[in-house]
């Protein structure tokens, strides 16, 4: 039974508890973007490209404004962001359903969630939809990232997010670990502080190793010419 007061004394603040729904660790670095409020709504503009829509002399402005994203539902906001990021990581004009663009549409989706989480806490449902979209992303970067590396990165640059990919083993974090590798850390800096010190005690003291190393040698020199030693 220990019966004596540690002179050493650590004190343990438990960590925090970041939600998987923080940006800092899902790893959505990145926000959604303005959307230009004038460009016509994705039904429209699927066809054919919103320059067209905008130089049409025949439509009227207030048709076009009408068509417009002005007065949009938010949803038509994201399908707009959605194919802007299509854009920059499809493989083809067509490509809908590559690892590449399910995790653009993703990460789209999650951003949005967690925009909404911000001002609606109490938002279950989207609380889960979030959780599951972030499990789901995370299983396909870590496909992704076993079959083609160079792709991954690329990928990781352009949607502007971090993977972190799950210890293996999983380690708790308790009072004990916590406390162990504090103590661990005291005990390093303590010997590289003396060690610095002891460092710079032997560069003070090679100064006088020099003259008494002259001193020496030069007793030498002197008896082995006494002793016929030298020429």
């Amino acid at each position: 039974m220990r019966t004596y007061k540690a002179e050493i004394t650590v004190e343990w603040v438990k960590p925090p508890k970041v939600s998987c729904l923080d940006p800092s660790k899902s790893g959505d670095r990145g926000t959604l973007p303005q959307v230009d409020l004038s460009r016509p709504q994705f039904k429209i503009a699927r066809t054919k490209l919103a320059a067209h829509f905008a130089d049409r002399e025949d439509i009227s402005p207030e048709t076009k404004e009408i068509a417009s994203l002005k007065f949009a539902p938010h949803k038509e906001h994201i399908q707009i962001v959605k194919q802007d990021v299509l854009s920059k990581t499809r493989r083809h004009n067509l490509d809908s359903g590559s690892m590449e663009a399910t995790i653009a549409c993703l990460t789209i989706d999650i951003r949005n969630q967690q925009r909404h989480l911000k001002e609606c806490t109490g938002d279950k449902f989207s609380r889960v939809r979030c959780k599951e979209n972030i499990e789901r992303r995370n299983s396909l970067l870590k496909h992704l990232r076993r079959m083609d590396y160079k792709r991954f990165e690329w990928l990781l640059e352009k949607l502007d997010i971090v993977y972190h990919p799950h210890p293996n083993p999983i380690v708790p974090v308790t009072r004990k670990g916590a406390i162990k590798k504090v103590t661990t850390f005291y005990c390093d800096k303590i010997r590289n502080e003396k060690l610095e010190a002891y460092k710079k005690e032997l560069e003070n003291e090679k100064v006088r190793f020099a003259e008494e190393k002259a001193v020496i040698e030069k007793w030498i020199d002197e008896e082995e010419k006494q002793l016929g030693l030298r020429n």
